[in-house]
């Protein structure tokens, strides 16, 4: 899929993982700069669940994942107009 979206979408927002990460923007497994194509992944799944949390990571943490956490929450998002 990102061929088909590289350089068209800044953010892609993902759930059902029962636990939240995001990404550094990346591009085929490795970072690279928004201002060259690369996408920002949200996995926001927290909302809570019987089967507990997904588990486990892929462990070392990846270079490209900003921020992982297993927790029970919820995700707002703001959508602002420019002009």
């Amino acid at each position: 899929m990102e061929d088909l979206i590289h350089g068209k979408v800044d953010i892609v927002f993902n759930g059902h993982v029962h636990a939240y990460e995001r990404s550094h923007p990346v591009y085929h497994d490795e970072l690279t700069p928004a201002s060259e194509g690369g996408i920002t992944y949200i996995t926001i799944g927290d909302g809570g669940n019987r089967e507990e949390f997904a588990i486990p990571w892929a462990d070392p943490q990846p270079d490209w994942s900003a921020i992982r956490e297993f927790a029970y929450g919820f995700g707002e998002l703001q959508v602002c107009t420019i002009g």
